[in-house]
């Protein structure tokens, strides 16, 4: 390009105003009728000469194009953004028609050629920091820039290198001298890419697709000037050196700020764009929901009586009778009422917060469906406390006294996918042909269901195998999970204060092997001094999960530290209350959350099947209404209210034996031993004292009916 302009200057000065007179003389004449126009060769033309010249050096531009100045090209000429080849045919064609002049003609080839190059070098430059995005500071200081100097001198070199290949100049992609040039602004640019990667932040949880584009733009608008700005320097005191050109601060400066300027662009657009991207796709695994009441008025001292009635109805020996004692006991209740509002905001405002811890220690999602979280409510909180101080006899008086007595505020639950039937074949029909079990998956099936038309031999065989082939499928469901909550508490991202793995042997969600795992992560942490050894650990489990550890008077156990000698772990374990009267189950721990205004958050980290989370959202209704925590005045619940106040003892332990098998059938579809489809338990079957219409009421049809309104 510099020699063709170089050479039509000369031709400008010495040829063409020759020619230039000659043609309009022969125009005067012609017009005269002295001589024709035609008289005069065809090249003599300045115009056709100029054409020629201009599409030569056009030509010139394209063959230097690569394969990434071809896309970028084919990119603006179907979108017409920026200057591309199609605009640059247009301004050939209006000077051949003499709308504008060879220059400006020429000018528009020069200004296609330097963007075309600048194109090529910036998504060079961007593949570059790509390359490099994942080496940040926390790679170790020095050692991550070296790293990204290295990836990025690579990176550059190869895609500026491949590049070249694909062009139409003959053994321009071996330019030994290009190569080395790309290699040295590349390992500037791979330091800056890893020196500004705290500038870029992840997704967070909790955020809209919208403020993740806002996000996302700034961040990238600022990467990208400060990156495009220090490599467009690197790239012309590079070029000025190795090409032999004059070095001038202006030069540098002009470089400089358009590369930023450029960066700055592409970067808003590319961190916008990536920003959303991953926003909506972290929205799909991650859900908060945000209470749309908080800040609405309660009656506190309804609210005191309505749960002094129901505990006086539901609890006819210790009901509070006298009326001094009831007017002292609603006092108190309101004043726990009015705590819980404040308590309620407080919670909701945390929330964000440390879901996103929980977010970022369970990070790989392969397994997991959904996290889902949600802070304790205005009413739930006042109920737990009202119980505690009612039903418990705990003095609350302070508002940091009914803070902690809170101990779920936070509610997050990971909800881990389900295991297909393919999978849970195999896993079955390859344990029972290594226990030398002759069985099939579908008699193992049919064992679990409780199905006596298996032969007693079968029964028995499969007996001595069952645990360790439920142990087996609870594995493939749970094990990335408990992996990444083992990783979490050595790490401190996750502390852990309890673990209640609610179920029996069929629908609990952790193996023995499993807990054991997370109490040897335990006393690893308590060994680093992550985790106070003053701290109490409590499991509640049916499985006998600590085998080493030692059985106090009071029928505790107690789990003796294996690196602190002398010295043991105040870790419980409890099989009382692991199997809820209606089934209830999951992976359940209390948690405790160090957030950033120096505030320790209370939350309750739940780990469990989809299936299982879906109804286990509505069976609490049952429960709820029978112990008074739902009210008659709660209308939501009043088609089923009576149903369920009014229910004979007898036939209210039958409705749990129901929800049982409903969890157990649950279980079974979540472990891939029954297909999604499956049918459910029929109430009919359990309960007998409730008509049939109350029945669908109640069942799980119905709950999942009421449950929508709630």
């Amino acid at each position: 390009m510099e020699n063709f302009s170089t050479n039509f200057d000369a031709y400008n000065k010495l040829a063409l105003a020759k020619t230039n007179d000659t043609y309009s003389a022969n125009i005067a004449a012609s017009n005269n009728g002295e001589v024709s126009i035609f008289s005069q060769q065809e090249t003599t033309n300045p115009i056709n000469q100029g054409i020629n010249s201009l599409n030569e050096s056009f030509s010139e531009v394209q063959d230097e194009q690569g394969l990434i100045g071809k896309l970028w090209n084919g990119f603006k000429n179907l979108t017409g953004l920026g200057l591309s080849s199609n605009d640059v045919q247009e301004k050939i064609e209006q000077y051949e028609q003499g709308e504008i002049t060879y220059e400006e003609a020429l000018d528009t080839i020069e200004s296609f050629s330097d963007k075309q190059e600048g194109a090529v070098n910036l998504i060079a430059n961007t593949i570059t920091g790509v390359a490099t995005a994942g080496i940040t500071i926390a790679t170790g200081g020095a050692g991550a820039l070296l790293m990204g100097a290295a990836i990025g001198g690579a990176a550059k070199a190869g895609v500026k290198t491949l590049d070249r290949a694909t062009n139409n100049v003959a053994g321009d992609s071996l330019d030994a001298k290009e190569i080395l040039k790309d290699t040295v602004t590349g390992a500037v640019d791979g330091m800056v890419s890893a020196a500004t990667a705290g500038i870029i932040k992840a997704p967070i949880a909790g955020q809209t697709v919208k403020q993740a584009v806002k996000q996302g733009a700034i961040q990238g608008a600022t990467s990208g000037a400060i990156t495009g700005g220090v490599t467009g320097a690197a790239d012309y005191t590079v070029n000025t050196i190795a090409d032999d050109e004059e070095f001038t601060f202006e030069g540098l400066l002009k470089t400089t700020a358009q590369n930023a300027i450029t960066g700055a662009v592409f970067g808003g657009v590319l961190g916008g764009i990536t920003g959303g991207v991953s926003q909506n796709a972290l929205n799909k695994k991650v859900k908060i929901t945000h209470s749309d009441s908080l800040g609405a008025a309660v009656d506190n001292k309804t609210q005191a009586e309505n749960y002094i009635d129901n505990f006086n109805k539901n609890n006819e020996e210790l009901a509070i009778t006298d009326p001094d004692m009831v007017a002292a006991k609603t006092e108190k209740l309101s004043d726990l009422s009015k705590k819980s509002e404040t308590l309620a905001v407080q919670f909701d405002g945390q929330l964000d917060e440390a879901t996103e811890q929980i977010n970022k220690a369970f990070s790989n999602k392969t397994d997991i469906e959904v996290i889902t979280a949600r802070a304790k409510s205005q009413s739930s909180t006042f109920s737990k406390l009202a119980k505690k101080n009612l039903e418990k006899g705990k003095p609350l008086q302070t508002m940091d006294e009914c803070y902690e007595a809170i101990g779920d505020a936070l509610g997050i639950r990971i909800q881990m996918k389900r295991l297909s039937q393919a999978d849970a074949t195999e896993i079955v029909e390859d344990a029972l042909k290594q226990k030398g079990v002759t069985a099939s998956f579908d008699d193992f099936v049919r064992f679990m269901q409780g199905d006596d038309g298996l032969s007693d031999e079968t029964t028995k065989a499969l007996s001595g195998v069952s645990d360790e082939i439920l142990d087996a499928l609870k594995t493939r469901q749970m094990q990335s999970a408990v992996d990444q909550l083992v990783d979490g508490i050595k790490t401190g991202s996750v502390k852990i204060t309890e673990l209640n793995n609610y179920g029996d042997n069929i629908t609990s969600y952790f193996t023995e092997k499993q807990i054991q795992e997370i109490v040897d992560a335990y006393d690893y942490a308590v060994s680093k001094k992550i985790i106070s050894a003053d701290d109490t650990f409590e499991i509640v489990s049916q499985t006998q999960a600590l085998k080493d550890s030692k059985v106090l008077e009071s029928g505790e156990q107690v789990w003796p530290s294996k690196v602190q000698e002398g010295k043991n772990l105040k870790i419980t374990q409890k099989t009382k209350g692991a199997i809820k009267d209606s089934g209830y189950t999951s992976g359940q721990m209390n948690t405790k959350h160090a957030l950033n205004d120096g505030t320790i958050a209370n939350g309750e980290l739940q780990i469990r099947g989809t299936e299982v989370n879906e109804f286990a959202d509505v069976e609490h209704i049952p429960y709820d209404i029978r112990t008074g925590k739902i009210t008659a005045s709660d209308s939501k619940y009043s088609e089923i209210y009576d149903i369920i106040k009014n229910m004979e003892k007898s036939d209210y332990t039958s409705y749990n034996e129901y929800l049982g098998e409903i969890y157990k059938t649950l279980r079974m579809k979540e472990l891939g031993l029954l297909d999604k489809s499956a049918t459910m338990p029929e109430i009919g079957k359990f309960v007998k004292g409730v008509s049939v219409e109350n029945l669908a009421k109640i069942d799980i049809n119905g709950l999942f009916a009421i449950g929508k309104k709630h």
